[in-house]
């Protein structure tokens, strides 16, 4: 795995999250100047860093690891991860209503 690339993936992810380092650290449990190395293409975290990196950045591991992933993939998944954290809230009724509309713009 190149590095350097994948501290690029990293750091372009946790900005789409708009995550500091520091919050990143604090999400993933490690020290700041870890994530900062990662980022610089200094090392590579463990495979547990590695899960909760994929996890709280809302990517399969997969993405961080393979080259084939793109950041346009990647705002999808926001996008729909943020929309399904919306969803979980509403009611039966407010959810029957949602359906239709989204039937109706596709």
């Amino acid at each position: 795995m190149d590095k350097k690339f994948f501290g690029k993936k990293i750091k372009n992810l946790r900005k789409l999250h708009h995550y500091t380092q520091e919050k990143m650290s604090e999400l993933i449990d490690i020290d700041v100047r870890q994530v900062a190395r990662i980022e610089a293409g200094e090392s590579l975290p463990s495979v547990e860093t590695l899960l909760k990196m994929a996890k709280v950045l809302a990517v399969t591991p997969n993405d961080l690891i393979y080259s084939d992933y793109n950041e346009e993939n990647a705002s999808k998944n926001k996008l729909k991860s943020d929309i399904n954290d919306i969803l979980s809230l509403a009611k039966e009724e407010q959810l029957i209503l949602i359906k239709k509309l989204i039937l109706a713009v596709l």
